[in-house]
């Protein structure tokens, strides 16, 4: 086994010269550190030394180069100076690994389920990401956390058609990983994993010609798939936030719907459209449950297949290329068409801040009767651009 100094040129060299091939080198500034490469071109670190009774023991520090040299060498001699003390790195991960077994959390699923529990549970957007979680990594879900490599979830990631929701369900999956990693409970470089795609700002706004192919669409669309996106175009929501709305949140006499978690932090009170209301009284059971999603399976199940039912609108529509916030951005593209004034567009998308604080503030005392004349007006030309009359621009009511 060949004693160098471990740089990272040298470590590029030793990888070039393994080849396919096994080969180990030793770190000649770190006692005991040793750099074992795999046929397949892994590399491990790992810690060579003697425990209190004299027996020579070796234990993996971790992977390269997710675990940096300088890293690795302070790892390695926290882990000496342990083992020195009676500590047995391995022993502990066995107990730990039992641990997550009696937990449920053996495989990727109960991974995600018990960061679900203790962490996923105060974020917001989580049921979503844990959503994308299990649709993207389908294939391994429910492998044991001891058969799972970087490599297998990497390639499961970028095997899946969609590389944005792809992208997303490997930022949304590595923090749990990061976790897990620090509990000794899968190696810390599965977190290593990185988005088969590059997140880029979104300007798609679809024209007039796609909104009269697919509004026709998502009207007929029996799925609430095509009923929730149409109640996007509608009021201007997130997708998450239509998602989660349910009937306790409609206030019927007013005419609006209270979304009361918002990106901002703050609640927001949506003035609904006669054509928003409408939508909802047909979705309406005889004896709506107050807590039910109002866009929900034939279950009752939130909804999860998004990428799947989105394909499936475009084909009907003979539209592509644009996503569920697409229709956020369209709706108050066309609210700008219609000389609606930008304050009035950021306070029906509910932006944080208009202009200034002062503004914002004012936004919510006094723009309430604006916005609801401009979500009103959205929604009869977005009638009037399904039924034909697409070149018909209503201005703004003086």
């Amino acid at each position: 086994m060949p004693t160098i100094r471990l740089t990272e040129p040298a470590i590029a060299k030793a990888l070039r010269d393994a080849a396919g091939s096994r080969l180990e080198v030793a770190d000649a500034t770190c006692p005991g550190l040793r750099l074992r490469i795999g046929a397949g071109g892994s590399a491990t670190w790992l810690l060579g030394c003697r425990d209190v009774a004299g027996a020579a023991r070796r234990f993996v520090l971790g992977r390269y180069p997710a675990l940096g040299i300088a890293a690795a060498r302070k790892a390695a001699k926290a882990e000496r100076e342990r083992v020195r003390g009676g500590a047995d790195p391995i022993a502990e991960r066995r107990a730990k690994r039992a641990d997550a077994a009696r937990d449920g959390m053996d495989t990727l699923r109960g991974l995600v389920a018990i960061y679900a529990d203790k962490v996923g549970r105060d974020l917001k957007s989580w049921p979503e990401y844990e959503a994308r979680i299990v649709s993207v990594f389908g294939k391994v879900i429910d492998r044991p956390l001891t058969d799972l490599t970087r490599a297998s979830l990497q390639i499961t990631a970028d095997a899946w058609s969609a590389k944005q929701s792809a992208a997303l369900a490997v930022r949304c999956l590595r923090p749990v990983l990061k976790w897990a990693a620090q509990r000794d409970l899968v190696p810390p470089d599965l977190a290593g994993i990185v988005p088969p795609a590059t997140v880029g700002r979104r300007e798609r706004v679809l024209s007039r010609e796609e909104l009269a192919r697919l509004l026709p669409v998502l009207r007929a669309n029996e799925t609430p798939y095509g009923a929730c996106l149409r109640f996007l175009l509608l009021t201007l929501a997130r997708r998450s936030e239509a998602a989660g709305a349910t009937w306790r949140h409609i206030d019927w006499q007013t005419g609006t719907w209270t979304i009361p978690e918002t990106k901002n932090g703050r609640p927001h009170v949506v003035p609904l459209s006669r054509q928003a209301v409408a939508l909802l009284r047909e979705r309406m059971p005889a004896e709506p449950d107050p807590d039910a999603p109002i866009f929900a399976t034939r279950t009752g199940r939130v909804l999860e297949s998004w990428d799947k039912a989105t394909k499936a609108i475009q084909r009907a529509s003979t539209t592509e290329g644009w996503h569920r916030h697409d229709l956020r951005r369209t709706g108050a593209t066309l609210l700008g068409e219609m000389a609606t004034p930008p304050h009035i567009i950021e306070a029906a998308l509910n932006h944080a801040a208009i202009h200034s604080t002062l503004a914002a503030t004012y936004n919510r005392a006094r723009y309430g009767a604006d916005v609801a004349d401009a979500l009103q007006r959205l929604a009869d030309l977005l009638d009037n651009i399904e039924t034909g009359g697409a070149s018909v621009v209503p201005l703004r009511s003086s």
